[in-house]
């Protein structure tokens, strides 16, 4: 630019366009980072043509210093910071603001203070809407950092979605809060008794209640709607009845089983359960410890807080970790997510199977109404709720299953959620090589069948799929004692999952509890074999058990 020039465009332009377009013309030669522009007119009305000259090159500038940028959730139109560094540039965020926004039309969450706008995130996080919601005006970072590795948000929000630092008022009174809380877990765990003490599975329950928070219990706790699944799937078991037979040499017992493979220990397994790391900070990695130490087999939830390859990594010589996969819409996604998992080593694929879309679990949202109130002359909020999630394959049939073989032909595939003796026969048609009869916990479809009672319809109307060697059955869903597993194994399940139980164990004692709930598991199991008049796996059926009230 001549001296002349810089003249005419120093006297046509106010500092804050100067500013402006020195500011963008040197962070894109230098390629630093760089803030919003200010709020900027001509001064005076004789410059107009020039300016304009100027005002139409701004995009331009504009277009080559964000040409690079990878956006992926935007939440406004206006120019994406490039840094959270640079929160100090935005407005201080008052409480009343930031509560303000706690629907599904607009939602803020605060994570260590920064205040980010997750609206347009809301029907693809993976944990449903109802996650974030539930932390709607309350300091969301415990929750955050226990379930989601470093920079997860930077990574998944266009910048823009950074709406500034709450002020120091806000930060206060969120930090009160949340200090209450956490003495309350920090007192309850003080309270413990030793892991040793530890009778039932129930036990583990019990404790776990008071060293979880509330969003944490009421997440892991509850079913959909009115819990009819989800108690169903525990009486079940109280409905079957056996028929011992005595005098028989019970001296020794053999509990090892055959899963897909994998020589465990007992019958059992580590069913997939989601975010383990709401109730203790090792997540997953407690459960994986533990089920390595009693060599049975993990099945890590597709959502889960640790990373498949952070679990992975855990695994001790002759552990075997398996997988539960939601399928993604996007099947280039899917097929990246199942590649990764194969490359890894699991040693099995779960399909998830009966979550096309999200159950309504109204424990859990009328926990979030009572945190969160709202006035009582709020306007009726019309907008029909969204059940759709642009995380969950809606789209999910049975051709799948080949599509799936055809990435991992080495990798055995479990349809996970099979809640009907016909699905049952036909994966077994379909090419699936085990099925685990599940109702997802009672926390999907309500008054969906417990477990049990499909494994029975099977025997009824499909013994051919239970005497097929070569197609394995699994029941998770309600167990909690040996004589549960013994119950299922003469049904004809090669083994149990337990999901829930697991959680407990490990919020209170982590991976000692997991360890812990397995041995008892191993002794009631042992006993109740004994009791019945069988020393091995493969003597169980039917002919010990009265189903006439199931």
């Amino acid at each position: 630019m001549t001296r002349s020039s810089r003249r005419i465009y120093a006297s046509l332009c106010s500092p804050e366009i100067r500013s402006f377009i020195s500011s963008k013309l040197g962070s894109q030669a230098r390629g630093l980072r760089y803030a919003h522009h200010s709020t900027f007119a001509p001064q005076s009305r004789s410059r107009i043509p020039l300016a304009c000259g100027i005002l139409l090159l701004t995009p331009a500038i504009w277009y080559l210093a964000n040409r690079n940028e990878r956006r992926i959730i935007a939440c406004d139109s206006s120019p994406p910071e490039r840094s959270v560094q640079l929160a100090k540039e935005k407005p201080k965020i008052a409480l009343a603001v930031f509560k303000s926004h706690n629907s599904k039309d607009s939602l803020w969450v605060a994570v260590d203070g920064e205040v980010w706008d997750v609206t347009g995130f809301l029907e693809q996080h993976p944990g449903g809407p109802d996650a974030l919601l539930a932390n709607s005006g309350k300091d969301a970072s415990n929750v955050y950092h226990s379930i989601h590795p470093p920079g997860t948000l930077q990574e998944t929000l266009d910048p823009s979605c950074h709406k500034g630092r709450l002020d120091e008022a806000a930060m206060t009174v969120l930090q009160a809060v949340k200090d209450e809380e956490l003495q309350r877990i920090s007192a309850a765990r003080r309270q413990l008794p030793s892991v040793n003490s530890i009778v039932s599975i129930d036990d583990f329950e019990h404790y776990a209640k008071d060293v979880c928070s509330e969003t944490a219990w009421e997440y892991y706790s509850h079913g959909a709607e009115t819990e009819s699944a989800l108690r169903n799937n525990l009486s079940a078991f109280d409905r079957v009845f056996f028929r011992p037979r005595v005098l028989r040499n019970v001296w020794d017992t053999e509990l090892s089983s055959d899963i897909l493979g994998f020589r465990s220990d007992l019958p059992l397994y580590v069913a997939p359960t989601a975010q383990n790391g709401l109730a203790q900070e090792l997540g997953e990695i407690a459960v994986t410890r533990g089920a390595g130490s009693q060599r049975i087999l993990q099945v890590l939830s597709h959502v889960a807080s640790q990373p498949l390859k952070a679990v992975c990594a855990e695994r001790v010589p002759g552990q075997a970790v398996a997988w539960q996969l939601y399928m993604h819409p996007d099947r280039e996604k899917a097929r990246k997510e199942i590649e990764e998992a194969v490359k890894l080593g699991v040693h099995s694929i779960w399909l998830t199977v009966d979550t096309a879309v999200l159950g309504k679990r109204t424990g859990a949202r009328v926990g979030m109404a009572k945190r969160n109130p709202k006035p009582y002359d709020e306007p009726l909020n019309r907008e029909p709720t969204t059940v759709l999630s642009g995380r969950y394959d809606t789209g999910l049939n049975w051709s799948d299953i080949r599509w799936i073989k055809s990435i991992a032909p080495d990798t055995p595939l479990v349809l996970k959620g099979i809640g009907a003796w016909e699905d049952a026969e036909r994966a077994r048609q379909e090419g699936a090589d085990a099925i685990c009869l599940s109702n997802h916990g009672g926390r999907e479809l309500d008054y969906a069948n417990a477990p049990l009672k499909t494994l029975y319809d099977i025997r009824q109307n499909s013994p051919e799929t239970i005497q097929d060697k070569n197609f394995q059955i699994y029941v998770d869903g309600g167990i909690r004692r040996g004589t549960d597993v013994l119950k299922a194994l003469c049904l004809g399940a090669d083994a149990v999952g337990l999901g829930r139980p697991f959680i407990y164990a490990a919020a209170g004692w982590k991976s000692d509890g997991v360890e812990k709930a397995i041995m008892i598991l191993r002794e009631e199991l042992e006993i109740s074999m004994r009791l019945l008049g069988v020393t091995k796996l493969d003597q169980l059926g039917p002919e010990y058990l009265d189903c006439s009230y199931l």
